[in-house]
């Protein structure tokens, strides 16, 4: 809403700024008597209880989740990349009431974090008026509704012992979880690429549009927090296109479905990047100079596969920074074929979306060198392990053991 209100041209008052989500938010719930209802039914059909074995698995994610809390509610935000872009020109929007404020009158030629999309900036302006003083609480809300989200998702397929090694597997990496409460744009990104593809294969399972509406949304919020995003999202097209291959559908409707996934990032890109950057912003960033130019030698391309398996994934550095989730993925993924050498069709989609982000993140530092290894490619490839953890959750093997475990239960 303050990027909105910003692109308006309307001052960034703390009035402003409530007025505009509260609007929002009724605008959203035009037919709450609806959802009030749906929601009411919800709640007395559930049958929720937590199982003894359930416990020490949600007592370890609630005591990591809650230092994350702390952390981000007690300590500043102090990334670099926050405190030269997005934190203090949210610091200055709400001293100035606008984010296009005296930051830009100094020298930033040392950095392009101002250039980005306003998504954090929004949001610590959003916090600060909040009374929360370094605002990023917001990462605190997006981690931990990911988690209630991911945690029940998976509770679909398989036992909730499984899920709760999983989860834990996911909370234990340790470079991933270290950006829970350093407030930057690759955990947030990581979540909402995630919960596209989520909502994109489940328009492959029940075949109706709003779900695949839903996944376009989803990937446009994930374009909006970091531009380059819109690439992978483009190759993640090509499940959407095998779909109606495979089951002979008119292209027409891949057409329309297409449109519908693609236009959210493609519109959030163009607001934030394309007019925000070149007609709103004092200074002026020219893409098209990072982009690399000599696309047809291809060496760079496969420097830049082997240079993030040598040093990210397959290497000491790579177990500091990731722990052993890749290796149990590829040992779950060796049972899979050993067992069901096929895979079942869940499992196939999202060792698809594996690989568009174990391919893709190499192919976005060919076309832009700038998205160097150490940095964007090392924080870029958070989008993997989401994916990873549902990969295990779709597993044949884990879905075999869990009914295992349950007959075993039954059994006593």
């Amino acid at each position: 809403m303050p990027f909105l209100l910003q692109l308006l041209y309307i001052p960034l008052t703390c009035i402003n700024i409530f007025i505009a989500l509260v609007a929002a938010c009724l605008l959203l719930n035009i037919k709450y008597k609806t959802g009030l209802a749906q929601l009411v039914r919800l709640v007395r059909e559930s049958r929720f209880q937590i199982r003894l074995y359930e416990i020490p698995f949600l007592l370890v994610i609630v005591l990591v989740a809650a230092v994350s809390v702390w952390r981000c509610f007690y300590y500043p935000p102090t990334p670099r990349d926050l405190t030269s872009g997005a934190e203090v020109i949210a610091e200055y929007a709400v001293k100035e009431k606008t984010m296009i404020n005296s930051v830009f009158t100094v020298n930033l030629e040392s950095t392009n974090n101002q250039f980005k999309p306003p998504f954090i900036a929004s949001l610590q302006i959003i916090y600060k008026y909040a009374g929360f003083a370094f605002g990023q609480v917001w990462l605190s809300t997006i981690f931990i509704c990911f988690l209630v989200f991911l945690y029940h998702v998976l509770c679909l397929r398989i036992h909730r012992v499984l899920v709760g090694l999983l989860m834990v597997i996911l909370l234990a990496i340790p470079e991933m979880y270290a950006y829970t409460f350093m407030a930057l744009f690759d955990y947030s990104n990581a979540v909402f690429f995630f919960l596209g593809t989520f909502f994109l294969f489940e328009y492959f399972k029940h075949r109706t549009r709003n779900y695949v509406a839903m996944a376009g949304m989803l990937m446009g919020f994930a374009t909006y927090i970091r531009s380059e995003t819109v690439i992978l999202i483009g190759f993640m097209t090509l499940s959407l296109a095998w779909y109606y291959l495979k089951n002979k559908k008119s292209f027409t409707r891949f057409l329309i479905d297409g449109t519908w996934f693609l236009l959210p990032a493609v519109l959030f890109y163009l607001l934030s990047i394309t007019l925000y950057c070149n007609y709103y912003l004092p200074a002026k960033y020219d893409i098209g100079e990072l982009v690399n130019r000599n696309l047809f030698d291809l060496a760079p391309l496969w420097e830049r596969i082997t240079t993030m398996n040598k040093e990210l994934i397959f290497s000491a550095q790579g177990i500091t920074l990731y722990g052993y989730s890749f290796f149990i993925f590829l040992l779950v993924l060796l049972g899979d074929l050993i067992y069901s050498f096929r895979l079942n069709p869940e499992s196939r989609n999202w060792l698809f979306a594996v690989f568009v982000i174990y391919l893709g993140m190499p192919m976005l530092g060919y076309l832009l060198p700038l998205l160097d290894i150490s940095n964007s490619t090392k924080r870029g490839l958070f989008k993997i392990f989401p994916l990873l953890i549902l990969y295990m959750g779709t597993s044949t093997l884990l879905i075999r053991l869990s009914e295992k475990i349950k007959r075993w239960e039954e059994a006593r």
